[in-house]
């Protein structure tokens, strides 16, 4: 993996608007998934889960969960969000 940002970039844009932004001290990040109504994931990264293609792997899956049960969809919306 050459691009952590692209990564997750690629995994959400069809969905949201992705930004990055930096609000820690520690090299940490905040990756900001909105869509045209409100801010719908904020979630903080740190520099190991951007320097290792496995954790960020289970960082996308544990978004798009969050995701599909705030939309009420449970394991069904996960299996849709997991094939998008």
């Amino acid at each position: 993996m050459d691009n952590p940002f692209k990564y997750l970039s690629d995994a959400f844009r069809d969905q949201f608007e992705v930004r990055f932004v930096i609000e820690r001290m520690d090299g940490s990040l905040v990756l900001v998934l909105s869509d045209p109504e409100r801010v719908r994931v904020r979630r903080a990264l740190s520099g190991e889960q951007l320097g290792d293609l496995r954790k960020l792997e289970q960082v996308v899956q544990s978004i798009r969960f969050g995701l599909a049960i705030d939309s009420g969809e449970g394991l069904s919306g996960l299996d849709r969000l997991s094939a998008e």
